[in-house]
This record gives C-alpha cells, structure tokens and sequence, in this order.
C-alpha cells in the first residue's frame, strides 16, 4: 500500500519503526560536524602529548578548543534543521487547507530560497483554487436550490445526503428531517434505477401529479453516488392546456362572430320587412339577396368548423413502398389552377403514405399557385426534390411577394390569404412529422422574391432500375 494512502497510526508506526533503525537527521548532522573536528582535536592531542605539557596548556587550550568544536556542532545542527522546521510548518499548514502562510525566501540564489518559493506559489495556487471551488459550489447550491424540480442526492447505501427546497415541498418536510433518509422510506427505491428520462403518476406527502424522473450517478471523494431529479409536469400540462383553451376559443369566438353578425343582421332585416305593410314591390329580390348572405355565412362557417375537424382526424401514415417520380408526376398533372414545372430526375423508391404525401404537395401547389396570382406573375410552379444524406427533400417553390414574417405560418387558424382557413400548412407539418420528417417554408434565397416550401422526408431510399 503506498504511503499517502495509509492511515495515520499507521505512518507513525513507520516512524517510529525506522527511528529504531536509524538516528535522527538533526543527530546525524551534529555527529558528522564533530567527526570532522575529531582529526584536528586528536593531532592537537597527541602533539600536546608528545611535547610533555603541562595540565595548565591541556585545561586552558586544548579543552576550550574542543568545548568549542562542540559548541559550533551543535549550532551548525540548529542552523541546518531550522529551515526543515519551517518548511515542515508550511507543509502541515497546506495539508490542514491552511493556505495563510507563507515562507521568508532569504536572499536568492540558493536551493533552500527555490524550495521556499515554489511551496508559496504551491500555496497560493491552492488558495486561489480552493476559493473557485467554493464559489462553484455556492453557485452551484444556489442554482439547484432555485430549480423548479425537486433534486435529491443518495449515497452507495441509498440515504439521503441532499434536497433542495422543492424536494422538501413535494414530501412536506424540512430539509434537515429527511436527510439521512433511506430511498425506500421515502418510495423513491424504484426511481434509481431509472437511468432514461421517464413520465410517471406519482403521488408524495405534498403533492401528487405526473412527474418527469431520471436518475444518474456520480462520485464524491471516490465514493458512488446517485442523482435523482423529478419534475413536476403537471403545472406546466395545466397551464400549456389552458393556453391552448383560450387561443381556441380566441379563434373559434372570432370566427363564429365573423359569421354570425351578418347573419343576425339579415334576418333582423328580413323580419323588419315582414312588418311592414304593404310590402315594397322589390321585396322578393331583398328577400333572396338577405337569404343569399346567410347562406354564404352559414356555408362558410361550415368550412371553417370542417378543416378544423380535419385536423384530429389524420390516421397514421400507412406507409408503403411508392416511386416518388410517379407520385410527383401525378400530382404535377392535377388541375390546380396554376402551371406546375416538374424536373425530371432518376426515379427513387421510397417508404411513405402516398394519399397523404399527395395531400401535402397538392396544397403546397395549390398555396404557390395562389401567391403567383396574387403577384400577377404568369411563372408556373416548379417541383423537384434531392437526396440528401439523411433522406430526401421535396421543394415547392413560388414566385410570389414572398412572406414577411414565417413565425405565425404554423400557427392554428393563421393565414395571409383573405378567406384563408389557416389550416392548410398546419396539417401539412402533421403529415411531415408524422413520416419522421418536417415541413418549413421560408424566402427564397437566390435573389428572387417569392417562398420555398420544403418537405424533408427520412430515408432508407432506393433507385428504380429501368423496366
């Protein structure tokens, strides 16, 4: 086992097994200081000796002299174990996450001022970068404390570690009483193995509703944790509901007033004149006229209701192999008011619905042709279609005045065209989407005026081999 991955009693076990061994680094350095005085002491010794001296030169000379050498010995330990001590001190403040000190380098150069620098510039990297990790997570707190969905944190052994106010909402407890909790007191045991975004019913002390769960894992200080968020989905559902409600009844109230008011005001008309005594000699066509527009109204409002119906009743595409060419070619051929210019190309096979295909591209037509009119211009419509390398693409491409703004274009009940019912592109991006593709409609881009209908369809595709 390497040594940083030791307990502590462990360490010191070591310690003291190798201080058994071996003396300490500040005896060793006070021994080598006094082997190296021991040369001089010894010759100084033996001349003493073998000149005959008195004790007087023994005890005031050469004894100084030695008690000397001691003495520098051990200041010499002192001095060279010092800086180790400091430099011990700044390590111990590091690993204790204390990065306010700092070492005094001395005077450069010297390796002993390059240890001290680089431990403070260690030690101010680690400050600087123990300061981000605290602003992450502050940051990182606030912003999960201030989602909408409840996110709760487990441990390996499935307790809770962690939730924020929304967590706490749905379960109608405070934070600090639910941490510690296991997941299958909470009902939530199931819910961690949900490693895909699923829907479910849920209900929680505090609330109940479809919720939006996934679950994922992660590791804190090398230990696996689990992740687990749940959105509430319910509000969101109530509120897009009742958006669609009232932009429904927006539409549906201005329609049937469009409608009705002229109605109303004919046959007010109409029962004003059955009152009046004798009749004027015109009343028959007045009677005819008033009929006339209630009729038109009634019938108008009828269509209107009907393509809205239209919608909700588009099956399933019931997708067979066609020859796109041919299709193409059909609908090319159709009498839709205006020329259709089709290019020829290959023809491909491929996997689509070809009454609702033919559906799509015969109002695409129909809406090009119609914006060409209303431009005056006597071009005809031109149709063709590419491969691309994730299917095909279908254009249908008009010169009219173009569109000023293509972000209502999809939008329910909205057309540009006078007498339009708005729901003619709509239903084309159903029929788009329901083959796994999409319908936009944009300018042209080439420098003319006038609009580019799309549709993008999947592949796989095949080429058609001559007959």
């Amino acid at each position: 086992m390497p040594l940083d991955s030791q307990p502590d009693s462990s360490r010191a076990n070591l310690t003291i097994a190798r201080s058994t061994r071996r003396w300490p680094y500040e005896r060793r350095i006070l021994a080598w200081t006094l082997l190296l005085a021991t040369p001089g002491l010894a010759l100084a010794a033996l001349v003493l000796f073998a000149v005959d001296a008195t004790w007087s030169l023994w005890l005031f000379g050469w004894l100084p002299v030695a008690f000397i050498c001691v003495v520098l010995a051990v200041m010499v330990r002192n001095k060279a174990g010092y800086p180790l001590r400091t430099l011990a001190n700044l390590v111990e403040a590091l690993r204790q996450e204390d990065y306010a000190l700092r070492g005094v380098t001395g005077s450069p150069p010297g390796a002993l001022y390059e240890l001290v620098t680089e431990i403070n510039y260690l030690a101010e990297d680690l400050r600087e970068k123990r300061f981000a990790g605290v602003e992450a997570d502050l940051l990182l707190g606030k912003i999960v404390e201030e989602l909408d969905a409840a996110v709760l944190a487990f441990d390996d052994a499935d307790r809770l570690t962690m939730i924020n106010s929304s967590g706490s909402a749905i379960f109608a407890a405070a934070a600090a009483d639910l941490i510690g909790r296991p997941a299958a007191a909470m009902g939530l045991d199931s819910f961690l193995d949900f490693t895909e975004p699923r829907v479910e019913q849920c209900t929680f002390p505090g609330k109940q509703g479809r919720f939006r769960i996934q679950a994922s894992r992660y590791r804190q200080d090398g230990v696996p944790q689990k992740l687990l968020v749940l959105t509430d989905l319910s509000l969101t559902l109530r509120q897009e509901e009742r958006l669609a409600w009232q932009r429904l009844i927006r539409v549906i109230g201005h329609e049937l007033n469009n409608s009705l008011t002229p109605i109303r005001s004919m046959a007010d008309s109409l029962a004003s004149m059955l009152d009046v005594e004798p009749r004027p000699a015109d009343w028959d066509s007045d009677a005819r006229a008033g009929l006339d527009v209630i009729k038109d109204r009634a019938q108008a409002l009828s269509r209107f209701m009907s393509s809205y119906a239209e919608l909700t009743r588009l099956p399933p595409p019931d997708k067979q192999p066609i020859r796109l060419g041919k299709l193409l070619g059909r609908v090319a051929a159709l009498d839709s008011g205006c020329p259709v210019e089709l290019e020829e190309r290959l023809d491909i096979e491929i996997s689509a619905d070809a009454a609702q295909l033919e559906q799509l591209l015969i109002n695409l037509i129909k809406n090009a042709g119609e914006a060409n009119q209303a431009a005056a211009s006597k071009a005809a419509v031109r149709l063709f279609w590419r491969d691309t390398p994730a299917g095909i693409e279908i254009d249908v491409v008009d010169c009219g005045a173009g569109i000023p703004d293509s972000g209502n274009l999809f939008t329910p009940f909205f057309s540009t065209k006078a007498g339009g019912s708005g729901v003619g592109l709509l239903l084309g991006r159903q029929i788009a989407e329901a083959h796994g593709g999409f319908l936009q409609v944009s300018n042209r881009d080439d420098g003319l005026t006038g609009c580019v209908a799309r549709v993008s369809l999947p592949g796989p595709i095949s080429l058609v081999t001559a007959e």
